[in-house]
């Protein structure tokens, strides 16, 4: 009977009881990049024209050749990609990543 008590009595009061953890989730504006048309960001390395395609894809003029990259994730920022090239944008800033380095940090 006092098992049973015991065991009630703690049906009762773990319902009340709060824990507080951190789960280190900010919350966070995304600012999405353009929706569609060109542009050409000013990077440390140079100038990048970046035409957005309106469908889910951007193309980038980079190393003397158009890359057409695909978007792959939007979160924490909008990242387009094709396997060698990935062009992370949010807002009016993107950063250009080239097998998995960054090549450069830009800015319109």
């Amino acid at each position: 009977m006092m098992r049973f008590l015991g065991l009630l009595s703690l049906a009762f009061l773990l319902p009340s009881c709060l824990i507080l953890t951190d789960d280190g989730v900010s919350s966070t504006t995304i600012t999405p990049p353009p929706a569609s048309g060109a542009y050409t960001y000013v990077c440390r390395g140079g100038r990048l024209s970046v035409s957005y395609l309106g469908n889910n894809q951007v193309s980038i003029f980079y190393d003397g050749a158009d890359r057409l990259l695909t978007l792959t994730r939007t979160t924490p920022r909008y990242t387009y990609s094709n396997g060698t090239y990935a062009w992370e944008a949010s807002g009016r800033s993107g950063t250009l990543y080239v097998r998995g380095q960054v090549a450069d940090s830009c800015s319109y």
